[in-house]
C-alpha cells in the first residue's frame, strides 16, 4: 500500500523525468562522400545493363532497318556513360582511356612494355563507326567491339565498385569533371561520329550536379550560401546546354566564364569552409591547389619532374642553369649555346626551318620549336623520345652536329672556373661526390627552362577577369578552335599542347600527313618516320610513323615557321593546311593519318578569327633574360672571349 502510494505522488514526476529528461532520436545522415559513392555504384550498374542491351541488339542485327535502333541503343550507352564518367575516370584513368572511353585510336599501355598496342576500341570507337560509317559493313568489329566493352565493364564492375573514395576524392572527381567536359566533352573529342558533344555535357554536367546535392545535409550556416551558389551555376550551366542547341553555334568562351571557372573555384572554397582535406595526392598533374584552370600553376611542373636529380625549383639551380644556357662553354668549340637555337629574342624559338649546326650550311634534322611551357608535358622532342626536362639536355650535348661534346669534358672545363665552382657548390652541395656533373649540369638547364611559363597573354588575363578588353574576332576564334575547328581536340587547353585531360598525365603526337613542300597540287610526303624511329621499344609501331608531338600553340605569333620540318611560314599556310584535311584531305595515302581528312569548311573570316585568337596567346616580355655576364676561367684566357655578356631585355 505503501508502495503504491508513493507510486501515486512520484508518478507525476516520473513522467516529467521522462519528458525532461528523455534524448530525442538524432537522425544521422550518411557522409556526402559515401551517398556519392553508392550513387555512382546504382548508376555503373545502369551504365553496364545499357552496355549490355546494345550487345544484345547488335548480335541479333538483320539488316539496315535496325540502323536507328542500334544507334539510339549506343547513344543511351553512352548517356549511362556520362553519369558515372566524372567519376569513374578520376578513380580509374587507365581502365577508362584504354578500354571504355579513349579516343578511337590504337593505345599503348606504357606501363606494360610486353603489351602491344590495344586496338581502337570502346565507346568512342563505336561512335565513330556507327554514326560515321555503314553499320552493316563492319558488322563484325562492332560485335567484337560490343563483347569487349561488356566483358572489360562487367570485370571492372565487380573489382572497382567495393572500393569507395574520400571526401576529397569527392571534390576533386567533381572538379576534374567540369575540366573534362569543357576540354573533351564540348570539343567534340568524345563524339568523333555522332556529334552529340552537347547532349552528353548536358548529361554530364546533370550527374555531377545531383552527386554535388549530396552535401546539402552536411552543410551548415557557414557553407549554405557556398553551397546554394554551386547548385545555381550548376543548374545554370545545365540550362545553357541545351542538347537542341548546335555544336557550332554554341559559346564555348561564355560557358568558360560563367560556368567552368566559378564552378572550379567555388567547389574548392566549399571544400575547404568544409574542412575537407586538399593535400597533394601526386595522383594528377592537375593541381587541385588552383582555382582557375588558365592560372600558371595549375598543371603542377613539379608533376613532371618528379625523378629529376633534383627538384627543378631551387633557385641555386634556375639561377646556374640561366647562366649555362646562354655559355657556349658547353659546345667543344665554344661557338653553340642553348639560346643558339632557343633564342628568347624570337620566343625561345630560333625563326628558321631547321637550326643551323656545328658547321656552317648544315641544318639539323628538325625544326626548334619554342621552349616556353616546354615543362607541362611528360614527354619531350618531336619525337617524345626523352621523359623529362633533364633527359633532353644530354642529346643536344653529345650530338655531333650540336654541341658535339662529353659531360666529362664539360665538367673539366667548368672546373677551372671559381665561379662556376661556387655556383654548382651553392646548387648542389652533397648530393654527390662532385658538385658539377652530368646530372647537376642537366638539372641546372632543366630548372631554368622549366621557369619559362607564359600564362599571362592577353587571353589568359581576360578568362581570368583581370581585364575587360578582348576583342569580338578572338573571342570567335577561340570558339572556332574549341570547337568547328576542332584544334582544342588536340592542342588541349590550358598549355594549348597535347598534354591530354583532365589529368594532364600522358602527352600526345599526332601523324598530320605533313609534306616534303606546301605544294597542294601535287604533295609529296616528309619521310621523316617520327615517333615510330625514336628507339623506344614501346613506339615501335607503324601506327607511330610519321607520328610528331603535339607541341603548344601559345606564342604561335612568335615562333613560325611551324611543324617539325618548318614547312609552313604562316599560321595562315597552317590552318589552311588543316581545313584541307592534312596530306590524306590533300590525296596522300597515309593508313595511319590521326588528323580528320574531311574539310573543316572554315570561311576566310573564320580563319582570320583563328589568328586572331592565336595572337592574343603571346606572352613573352617577361621571359627575357636581362644581363648574362658569363663566368672567368683564370687560367684560360681564351675561353673568356666566348659570348659577350649582353642584354636581352
Amino acid at each position: 500500500m505503501f508502495s503504491n502510494k508513493l507510486l501515486l505522488i512520484f508518478y507525476p514526476l516520473l513522467i516529467l523525468g521522462c519528458v525532461t529528461t528523455k534524448k530525442v532520436p538524432q537522425i544521422k545522415h550518411e557522409e556526402p562522400h559515401l551517398l556519392i559513392f553508392k550513387q555512382y555504384g546504382q548508376d555503373f550498374n545502369s551504365f553496364h545493363e545499357a552496355v549490355r542491351d546494345f550487345k544484345s541488339l547488335i548480335f541479333n542485327y538483320q539488316d539496315q532497318s535496325h540502323d536507328k535502333q542500334l544507334k539510339r541503343q549506343l547513344s543511351n550507352a553512352r548517356l549511362a556513360y556520362k553519369k558515372v564518367e566524372f567519376a569513374f575516370d578520376y578513380l580509374e584513368p587507365k581502365f577508362a582511356y584504354l578500354y571504355v572511353n579513349g579516343g578511337p585510336l590504337p593505345k599503348l599501355h606504357e606501363e606494360l612494355a610486353e603489351v602491344d598496342l590495344i586496338p581502337p576500341n570502346g565507346l568512342q570507337r563505336l561512335d565513330e563507326i556507327i554514326f560515321a560509317e555503314e553499320i552493316v559493313d563492319n558488322l563484325n568489329e562492332i560485335k567484337n567491339l560490343s563483347s569487349q566493352l561488356e566483358t572489360k565493364v562487367s570485370f571492372i564492375k565487380e573489382s572497382h565498385l567495393q572500393d569507395t573514395i574520400t571526401a576529397q576524392n569527392s571534390i576533386e572527381l567533381l572538379r576534374s569533371g567540369i575540366v573534362r567536359v569543357f576540354t573533351l566533352g564540348l570539343t567534340g573529342f568524345d563524339t568523333p561520329g555522332s556529334g552529340n558533344a552537347i547532349e552528353e555535357s548536358h548529361r554530364a554536367m546533370i550527374s555531377m550536379r545531383d552527386a554535388f546535392h549530396n552535401f546539402k545535409d552536411a552543410s551548415q550556416k557557414t557553407t549554405s550560401q557556398k553551397f546554394q551558389d554551386i547548385l545555381t551555376i550548376y543548374n545554370q550551366g545545365i540550362a545553357s546546354l541545351d542538347p537542341a542547341i548546335d555544336f557550332e553555334e554554341f559559346d564555348r568562351m561564355e560557358f568558360l566564364l560563367k560556368i567552368v571557372n566559378p564552378l572550379y573555384e567555388k567547389l574548392f572554397a566549399f571544400q575547404k569552409a568544409m574542412g575537407i582535406p586538399s593535400t597533394s595526392l601526386n595522383r594528377h598533374a592537375q593541381n587541385y591547389e588552383i582555382v582557375n584552370m588558365f592560372s600558371e600553376n595549375f598543371l603542377d611542373r613539379n608533376y613532371f619532374s618528379e625523378y629529376t636529380y633534383n627538384n627543378l625549383n631551387n633557385p641555386a639551380s634556375i639561377q646556374l642553369g640561366k647562366i649555362l644556357f646562354y655559355d657556349p662553354i658547353l659546345s667543344k668549340n665554344l661557338d653553340l649555346s642553348c639560346a643558339s637555337c632557343h633564342n628568347p629574342e624570337k620566343a625561345f624559338a630560333d625563326g628558321l626551318p631547321k637550326s643551323q649546326t656545328n658547321e656552317f650550311g648544315v641544318f639539323t634534322k628538325r625544326n626548334s620549336p619554342t621552349l616556353i611551357d616546354a615543362g607541362y608535358t611528360s614527354k619531350y622532342f618531336w619525337d617524345l623520345r626523352e621523359r623529362n626536362l633533364e633527359m633532353q639536355v644530354a642529346h643536344v650535348i653529345e650530338n655531333s652536329l650540336e654541341f658535339n661534346f662529353t659531360f666529362e669534358e664539360i665538367a673539366k672545363r667548368l672546373i677551372k672556373s671559381k665561379e662556376y665552382v661556387n655556383l654548382f657548390e651553392e646548387a648542389y652541395a652533397d648530393i654527390a661526390k662532385k658538385d658539377i656533373n652530368k646530372k647537376s649540369i642537366s638539372n641546372a638547364i632543366a630548372a631554368y627552362v622549366n621557369t619559362l611559363t607564359s600564362f599571362d597573354s592577353q587571353f589568359d588575363k581576360y578568362v581570368r577577369g583581370e581585364i575587360e578588353d578582348y576583342s569580338e574576332s578572338a573571342r570567335a576564334g577561340f570558339n572556332l578552335f574549341m570547337g568547328k575547328a576542332a584544334c582544342g581536340t588536340c592542342h588541349f587547353a590550358p598549355a594549348f599542347n597535347g598534354s591530354v585531360p583532365p589529368f594532364y598525365t600522358d602527352a600526345e603526337s599526332e601523324v598530320l600527313g605533313v609534306t616534303e613542300g606546301y605544294f597542294p597540287d601535287a604533295p609529296k610526303l616528309d619521310q621523316d618516320p617520327g615517333r615510330r624511329a625514336n628507339g623506344r621499344l614501346t613506339d615501335a609501331h607503324d601506327h607511330f610513323k610519321h607520328s610528331f608531338k603535339t607541341v603548344t600553340v601559345r606564342n604561335a605569333g612568335l615562333t613560325a615557321p611551324y611543324m617539325h620540318n618548318g614547312l609552313f611560314e604562316s599560321l595562315e599556310d597552317v590552318i589552311e593546311f588543316y581545313d584541307v584535311g592534312g596530306g590524306v584531305g590533300m590525296g596522300l595515302d597515309i593508313e595511319n593519318q590521326t588528323l580528320a581528312p574531311d574539310s573543316l569548311n572554315l570561311s576566310q573570316a573564320e580563319k582570320d578569327q583563328l589568328i586572331d585568337f592565336l595572337h592574343t596567346l603571346s606572352d613573352t616580355t617577361h621571359l627575357l633574360p636581362g644581363k648574362i655576364t658569363l663566368p672567368q676561367f683564370e687560367d684560360e684566357p681564351y675561353w673568356n672571349q666566348r659570348g659577350k655578356p649582353k642584354v636581352i631585355d
